[in-house]
């Protein structure tokens, strides 16, 4: 278990307090696009999960991809940042917890149909992914997962003086998903 909060152990005691998302992402000419599902309230959000003990959180993060939106690429090895949200507690009754969700970025190289059904897994330009991800939530909690897609964004893109901006890769590694 160490080994997987390794980079969580100042943020939280508890390991249901923390997640891992992975940010979907692929180019489109010169821009990007990134891929979110729907939760079973309806929002829409990054694919994301509960640490699984036998993997990096990384590895986690990827198979959160694999199974909510069908998502196959390559996966940061390093998070590039956090946003707090809620969640509904067992039950399914009104009651919610917050959690803190690390992001990994996942460029996407293929897609099939996910093993959950109603994820409805949806490609959505920068500024369509963050008024969709506020959506729904709480100013604070929308905020935050708003600006993660900001984070991306500026990560995979760098400025040359006298040049364009170019969209560049995280370093990364290529996972398949686990079966």
């Amino acid at each position: 278990m160490a080994r997987i909060f390794a980079g969580f152990a100042r943020i939280a005691s508890r390991a249901d307090s923390v997640q891992v998302a992975a940010v979907c992402y692929r180019r489109k000419e010169s821009s990007v696009e990134f891929l979110l599902v729907r939760t079973s309230a309806g929002k829409w959000t990054f694919p994301k999960g509960r640490l699984n003990p036998a993997m990096s959180a990384s590895e986690s993060a990827a198979q959160e991809a694999w199974e909510e939106a069908g998502a196959q690429g390559r996966i940061a090895e390093k998070h590039f940042g956090f946003y707090l949200d809620t969640k509904r507690t067992l039950g399914h009754d009104a009651r919610t917890r917050e959690i803190r969700v690390a992001t990994y970025l996942l460029e996407v190289f293929s897609t099939v149909v996910p093993e959950e059904s109603g994820r409805k897994p949806t490609w959505f330009a920068p500024r369509d992914a963050k008024n969709l991800l506020a959506e729904g939530r709480a100013s604070a909690y929308g905020r935050q997962i708003a600006r993660i897609v900001d984070l991306a964004v500026e990560r995979l893109t760098i400025r040359k003086p006298g040049r364009a901006r170019v969209l560049v890769g995280a370093q990364s590694r290529r996972l398949l998903p686990a079966r």
